[in-house]
C-alpha cells in the first residue's frame, strides 16, 4: 500500500484507532494493591441534547485514574472498549442491549484480575471519559463525516451553471531529477475543477465539465522513462474528461496547481536496507490497516497492548521493556506506527508467523548471534556422506580445483574431494546440507558450451549437356549445279539433303554446338537448299 501524500491527507481509510489517557498519576495510585478490588455495579445510558449521550459506569469505590480507552471504527461497525484494572463484573450479566443514543449494547468481559467493556455503537463517536465519585462518566459524540479512501480531493468548485467552454490545451510528461514521473496539463481557466483520487495502482484524475482536443485523446506508453508511471491515458468521459495513470512498484503521488498548469509528481520509494522487520518492504511498503495513535506518556507496554488487539497477533514482549512514549499519529499503517514506536525506544522485533517478539536491539542480537553460533555447532557435529558427481561437459580436473581452491572454498572446513579421470567424476565428502548447495552449483557450471555449425555443399557440372544438343553441318556439290546442306546430330551418320549422293562432293564440315533453346531447334529443322546464283545474271 502507498503511503499518504499531502493531498489526499484527509482520507479516511478504513480502521481508526485511538487511544487517549490522562497523565498518569503516581505509581501507587495506577497499581492498586491487591486488597482494592473493583467491581462495576451498574451501567446506564441517556441522550442528551446536541447529539451528545451521556454513559454512567458505577463502581463499589472511586478508582483513581479514568480507564484506558480505545476507539474502533470502520464500515461495518463502530465500537469502543475501556479495560479495568483490577475490576470484577458484578452486573450478573455479560451483554446489555440499550438501542438509545447511538448505543446498540454493552459486553463486559472479564479476563483474570482485567474487565474489558466494549460499546457498540450505531455510527462512529467521539468519547471523554472523567471521574465524579464512585461513577465514571462518558460523554460520546457524533463524528464529523470525513471522506473515504476513495474520496477525491478537489482543486477547484465548479459552478454549476458555467457553460462548457473551457478545455484542456496540452499533455506532457517528463522525468524528473530524482526518478520522479511529473505529467503536466495545461489548462484554459484557472479554475477547473479538478478531482483527483486512487484506485488501486492507478491515478485518476477527473477535470470537470470540460472538452478535450481531439489530438489529446490518447494514451501515452512513458516505460522508456524509467519511472513509476507506466501509461497515461486521456479520454473523453461524460460532460468530465478523465486521465488515467498506471503506475508499478512502491510510490507516492501528490499533484498541485500553478496558475493555469497542474502537476501530478509519481515518485519512487526505495526500500529501506536497514529495517528489522522481517518480511516488510522499508519506507513507504507499510501495508497494514490504518490507524491513528494519541499517546500521552503511556506505557510502552500498554501501546503494544493495543496494537496486538488491533491486528490480532501474538506480541511477546521482553522483560527489559520499559518507559513511557508520548506519540501522536494520525491515519498510518498499523506497521508502520510499531515500526515508528520501536525506533522512537530503541527496540527491535522478530517475527515468526504470527508470533511478534519486542526486545532491546542488543538484546536480539545478542539472541541471533547465539543462534548463529548454535547452528555452526551442530555443523560440526553433523556426520559426513560421500555422494559423486559425473560431469558432462565440464572437465573433472577443472571443478576439482575450483572446489579444493583455499582463498575461495566451496567446502566446509571437513570437506573434501577427488577425481577419478577415466569416468570424468567426482567424489565429494562433506555434510548433507554443504552437498546440497555444491548439487544446485554443479547443476548451474556444467552445462553445454555454445558453438557455431557452418556447413558447406559443392556442386560439380558437366558439359555434355551442350554435346547432346549440338549440330554439325555440311555443304556439298553435285551434278545438277546446285549446293545442298547436310545436317546430322551429334554422334549420328550424316546425310546429303538436296542433290543426288552418287555424284556428290564433300565440301566443308561445321560444328556448331547448341547455345539455347532456340539455337537447338534451328539446327535441328528440316532439310533446305542453297540455290546457285544464275550465271547468266
Amino acid at each position: 500500500m502507498n503511503t499518504p501524500t499531502v493531498m489526499n491527507r484527509y482520507a479516511w481509510l478504513g480502521c481508526t484507532l485511538l487511544l487517549a489517557m490522562l497523565p498518569p498519576a503516581s505509581a501507587a495510585d495506577t497499581e492498586p494493591t491487591a486488597a482494592a478490588q473493583y467491581n462495576i455495579e451498574d451501567i446506564s445510558v441517556s441522550a442528551a441534547k446536541g447529539n451528545v449521550t451521556m454513559v454512567k459506569v458505577t463502581m463499589n469505590q472511586p478508582l483513581t485514574a479514568a480507564p484506558v480507552g480505545i476507539s474502533l471504527s470502520n464500515s461495518d461497525s463502530a465500537r469502543i472498549y475501556f479495560d479495568f484494572l483490577n475490576t470484577s463484573n458484578a452486573l450478573g450479566k455479560n451483554i446489555l442491549k440499550i438501542d438509545e443514543g447511538g448505543v446498540r449494547s454493552f459486553n463486559i468481559v472479564q479476563v483474570g484480575g482485567r474487565t474489558r467493556l466494549v460499546m457498540n455503537l450505531s455510527r462512529p463517536m467521539n468519547y471523554v471519559a472523567a471521574i465524579e465519585d464512585k461513577v465514571v462518566l462518558i460523554t460520546l459524540r457524533n463524528v464529523v463525516a470525513e471522506p473515504t479512501a476513495s474520496a477525491t480531493t478537489h482543486f477547484a468548485e465548479v459552478k454549476p451553471d458555467r457553460p462548457q467552454l473551457l478545455s484542456l490545451r496540452d499533455v506532457e510528461f517528463r522525468r524528473g531529477a530524482d526518478g520522479e514521473g511529473l505529467v503536466q496539463v495545461d489548462l484554459s481557466d484557472a479554475g477547473i475543477g479538478i478531482d483527483v483520487r486512487q484506485q488501486g495502482k492507478n491515478i485518476v484524475v477527473e477535470f470537470i465539465r470540460v472538452s478535450l482536443p481531439r489530438n489529446l485523446e490518447r494514451r501515452l506508453d512513458v516505460v522508456d522513462f524509467a519511472t513509476p508511471v507506466q501509461t497515461i491515458e486521456t479520454l473523453t468521459h461524460g460532460e468530465n474528461v478523465r486521465m488515467v495513470i498506471e503506475s508499478k512498484g512502491l510510490w507516492e503521488h501528490s499533484a498541485y496547481q500553478t496558475d493555469t498548469k497542474f502537476i501530478l509528481k509519481v515518485k519512487p520509494v526505495t526500500e529501506d536496507p536497514d529495517r528489522l522487520a522481517n518480511g516488510k518492504s522499508g519506507r513507504g511498503g507499510f501495508k497494514g490497516d490504518r490507524l491513528s495513535l494519541n499517546f500521552q506518556n503511556v506505557d510502552v507496554r500498554a501501546v503494544l497492548q493495543v496494537i496486538a488487539d488491533f491486528t490480532g497477533l501474538n506480541i511477546i514482549t521482553s522483560d527489559t521493556v520499559t518507559g513511557n512514549l508520548t506519540l501522536r499519529l494520525k491515519d498510518v499503517p498499523w506497521d508502520q506506527a510499531l515500526d515508528i514506536m520501536l525506533q522512537a525506544k530503541g527496540l527491535g522485533q522478530r517475527q515468526v508467523g504470527n508470533v511478534i517478539l519486542i526486545a532491546p536491539r542488543d538484546e536480539i542480537a545478542t539472541k541471533e548471534k547465539l543462534d548463529l553460533e548454535f547452528l555452526q555447532q551442530i555443523s560440526d557435529l553433523e556426520p559426513i556422506h560421500t555422494e559423486s558427481f559425473q560431469m558432462s561437459y565440464q572437465k573433472a580436473d577443472v571443478i576439482r580445483t575450483m572446489l579444493a581452491d583455499p582463498v575461495q572454498k566451496m567446502l566446509s572446513k571437513r570437506g573434501s574431494v577427488a577425481m577419478d579421470a577415466r569416468t570424468n567424476t567426482l567424489f565429494v565428502r562433506d555434510t548433507p546440507t554443504q552437498l546440497e548447495e555444491l548439487r544446485k552449483l554443479l547443476v548451474k557450471i556444467d552445462i553445454p558450451v555454445r558453438q557455431v555449425m557452418i556447413e558447406a555443399r559443392i556442386v560439380e557440372a558437366i558439359d555434355t549437356f551442350s554435346r547432346n544438343l549440338g549440330a554439325r553441318f555440311g555443304v556439298q556439290s553435285n551434278s545438277a549445279g546446285g549446293l545442298g546442306v547436310s545436317g546430322t546430330q551429334a554422334g549420328s551418320s550424316a546425310l546429303a539433303l538436296g542433290g543426288s549422293p552418287s555424284g556428290s562432293n564433300l565440301l566443308n564440315n561445321v560444328n556448331m554446338p547448341a547455345i539455347g533453346a532456340q539455337g537447338a531447334a534451328a539446327a535441328l529443322g528440316g532439310p533446305f537448299t542453297l540455290g546457285q546464283p544464275d550465271q547468266n545474271q
